[in-house]
Protein backbone atom coordinates (compact mmCIF):
# COMPACT_ATOMS: atom_id res chain seq x y z
CA UNK A 1 0.00 0.00 0.00
CA UNK A 2 1.21 3.48 -0.84
CA UNK A 3 1.31 6.52 1.44
CA UNK A 4 -1.73 8.08 -0.24
CA UNK A 5 -5.31 6.81 -0.21
CA UNK A 6 -6.16 4.37 -3.00
CA UNK A 7 -8.89 5.97 -5.10
CA UNK A 8 -11.81 3.66 -5.80
CA UNK A 9 -13.92 3.43 -8.93
CA UNK A 10 -16.89 4.66 -6.89
CA UNK A 11 -14.99 7.79 -5.85
CA UNK A 12 -13.81 8.40 -9.41
CA UNK A 13 -17.40 8.17 -10.70
CA UNK A 14 -18.67 10.38 -7.86
CA UNK A 15 -16.19 13.16 -8.66
CA UNK A 16 -16.95 12.92 -12.39
CA UNK A 17 -20.65 13.38 -11.56
CA UNK A 18 -19.78 16.29 -9.26
CA UNK A 19 -17.96 18.05 -12.12
CA UNK A 20 -20.88 17.30 -14.49
CA UNK A 21 -23.62 18.43 -12.11
CA UNK A 22 -21.98 21.47 -10.49
CA UNK A 23 -19.91 22.43 -13.49
CA UNK A 24 -16.14 22.58 -13.77
CA UNK A 25 -15.94 26.28 -12.84
CA UNK A 26 -17.76 25.81 -9.52
CA UNK A 27 -15.72 22.70 -8.72
CA UNK A 28 -12.45 24.41 -9.59
CA UNK A 29 -13.33 27.45 -7.47
CA UNK A 30 -13.73 25.13 -4.47
CA UNK A 31 -10.61 23.08 -5.26
CA UNK A 32 -8.48 26.17 -5.88
CA UNK A 33 -9.69 27.66 -2.60
CA UNK A 34 -8.75 24.44 -0.80
CA UNK A 35 -5.31 24.41 -2.43
CA UNK A 36 -4.76 28.11 -1.70
CA UNK A 37 -5.58 27.56 1.98
CA UNK A 38 -4.13 24.09 2.58
CA UNK A 39 -1.51 23.48 -0.10
CA UNK A 40 -0.26 26.77 -1.61
CA UNK A 41 3.12 25.35 -2.67
CA UNK A 42 1.33 22.60 -4.60
CA UNK A 43 -1.03 25.13 -6.19
CA UNK A 44 1.97 27.16 -7.37
CA UNK A 45 3.62 24.05 -8.85
CA UNK A 46 0.44 23.03 -10.65
CA UNK A 47 -0.20 26.53 -11.98
CA UNK A 48 3.31 26.74 -13.41
CA UNK A 49 2.99 23.30 -14.98
CA UNK A 50 -0.38 24.22 -16.53
CA UNK A 51 1.17 27.36 -18.01
CA UNK A 52 4.05 25.34 -19.46
CA UNK A 53 1.75 22.76 -21.06
CA UNK A 54 -0.67 25.30 -22.49
CA UNK A 55 -4.40 25.89 -22.06
CA UNK A 56 -3.96 26.53 -18.30
CA UNK A 57 -7.66 26.60 -17.31
CA UNK A 58 -8.27 23.21 -18.94
CA UNK A 59 -5.11 21.64 -17.54
CA UNK A 60 -5.85 22.96 -14.05
CA UNK A 61 -9.24 21.20 -14.25
CA UNK A 62 -7.47 17.89 -14.73
CA UNK A 63 -5.02 18.58 -11.91
CA UNK A 64 -7.89 19.79 -9.74
CA UNK A 65 -9.91 16.65 -10.36
CA UNK A 66 -6.88 14.50 -9.55
CA UNK A 67 -6.35 16.38 -6.28
CA UNK A 68 -10.07 16.23 -5.46
CA UNK A 69 -10.11 12.46 -5.95
CA UNK A 70 -7.37 12.11 -3.37
CA UNK A 71 -8.95 14.51 -0.86
CA UNK A 72 -12.36 12.85 -1.08
CA UNK A 73 -10.83 9.38 -0.82
CA UNK A 74 -8.74 10.43 2.19
CA UNK A 75 -11.91 11.43 4.07
CA UNK A 76 -13.57 8.13 3.14
CA UNK A 77 -10.57 6.00 4.19
CA UNK A 78 -10.99 3.93 7.34
CA UNK A 79 -7.62 5.09 8.62
CA UNK A 80 -8.24 8.68 7.54
CA UNK A 81 -5.66 10.09 9.96
CA UNK A 82 -2.94 8.14 8.17
CA UNK A 83 -4.30 8.99 4.72
CA UNK A 84 -4.63 12.75 5.04
CA UNK A 85 -3.40 14.74 2.08
CA UNK A 86 -0.10 16.33 3.13
CA UNK A 87 0.80 19.99 2.78
CA UNK A 88 3.69 20.09 0.31
CA UNK A 89 6.62 22.19 1.52
CA UNK A 90 9.18 24.22 -0.40
CA UNK A 91 11.81 21.72 0.77
CA UNK A 92 9.91 18.85 -0.85
CA UNK A 93 9.53 20.89 -4.01
CA UNK A 94 13.30 21.54 -4.07
CA UNK A 95 14.01 17.85 -3.48
CA UNK A 96 11.83 16.90 -6.45
CA UNK A 97 13.50 19.48 -8.70
CA UNK A 98 16.87 17.90 -7.85
CA UNK A 99 15.49 14.41 -8.47
CA UNK A 100 14.03 15.41 -11.85
CA UNK A 101 17.32 17.06 -12.84
CA UNK A 102 19.24 13.90 -11.90
CA UNK A 103 16.82 11.38 -13.45
CA UNK A 104 15.49 13.38 -16.34
CA UNK A 105 11.82 14.22 -16.70
CA UNK A 106 11.00 11.15 -18.82
CA UNK A 107 12.47 8.68 -16.29
CA UNK A 108 10.83 10.58 -13.42
CA UNK A 109 7.45 10.47 -15.14
CA UNK A 110 7.80 6.78 -16.02
CA UNK A 111 8.67 5.94 -12.39
CA UNK A 112 5.61 7.85 -11.14
CA UNK A 113 3.31 6.20 -13.67
CA UNK A 114 4.57 2.76 -12.63
CA UNK A 115 3.92 3.67 -8.99
CA UNK A 116 0.41 4.85 -9.86
CA UNK A 117 -0.22 1.65 -11.81
CA UNK A 118 0.76 -0.45 -8.76
CA UNK A 119 -0.78 1.63 -5.99
CA UNK A 120 -3.55 3.77 -7.47
CA UNK A 121 -4.84 2.45 -10.82
CA UNK A 122 -8.10 4.45 -10.73
CA UNK A 123 -6.08 7.63 -10.32
CA UNK A 124 -3.86 6.61 -13.23
CA UNK A 125 -6.94 5.88 -15.33
CA UNK A 126 -8.30 9.37 -14.65
CA UNK A 127 -4.93 11.00 -15.48
CA UNK A 128 -4.49 8.97 -18.68
CA UNK A 129 -8.04 9.65 -19.83
CA UNK A 130 -7.63 13.38 -19.25
CA UNK A 131 -4.16 13.61 -20.83
CA UNK A 132 -5.33 11.65 -23.89
CA UNK A 133 -7.60 14.55 -24.80
CA UNK A 134 -4.74 17.06 -24.87
CA UNK A 135 -2.26 17.60 -27.71
CA UNK A 136 0.70 17.41 -25.27
CA UNK A 137 -0.04 14.06 -23.64
CA UNK A 138 3.45 13.71 -22.19
CA UNK A 139 3.48 17.24 -20.76
CA UNK A 140 0.14 16.68 -19.03
CA UNK A 141 1.25 13.29 -17.66
CA UNK A 142 4.44 14.91 -16.37
CA UNK A 143 2.23 17.35 -14.45
CA UNK A 144 0.20 14.51 -12.95
CA UNK A 145 3.45 12.70 -12.08
CA UNK A 146 4.77 15.82 -10.32
CA UNK A 147 1.50 16.26 -8.43
CA UNK A 148 1.41 12.63 -7.35
CA UNK A 149 5.09 12.38 -6.41
CA UNK A 150 4.96 15.65 -4.46
CA UNK A 151 2.20 14.24 -2.29
CA UNK A 152 3.87 10.82 -1.95
CA UNK A 153 7.24 12.28 -0.94
CA UNK A 154 5.67 14.78 1.46
CA UNK A 155 3.55 12.05 3.02
CA UNK A 156 6.65 9.92 3.55
CA UNK A 157 8.55 12.84 5.08
CA UNK A 158 5.61 13.64 7.36
CA UNK A 159 5.40 10.02 8.55
CA UNK A 160 9.08 10.05 9.47
CA UNK A 161 8.49 13.08 11.67
CA UNK A 162 5.47 11.42 13.31
CA UNK A 163 7.60 8.50 14.47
Amino acid sequence: MGPLPRVTECTRERIAREFDELGPDACMAEITGDLRQNNPELLDMLSRCAMDVGDPPMIMRGFGMFYRLLTVQSVAAEDSLLNQIPRVTAETRDLLVIRIDEQGSAAFTRECIEDLERNNPELLQMAHSFASRHKDYLGVMQGFALLYKSLVVQSSVDRIYLH
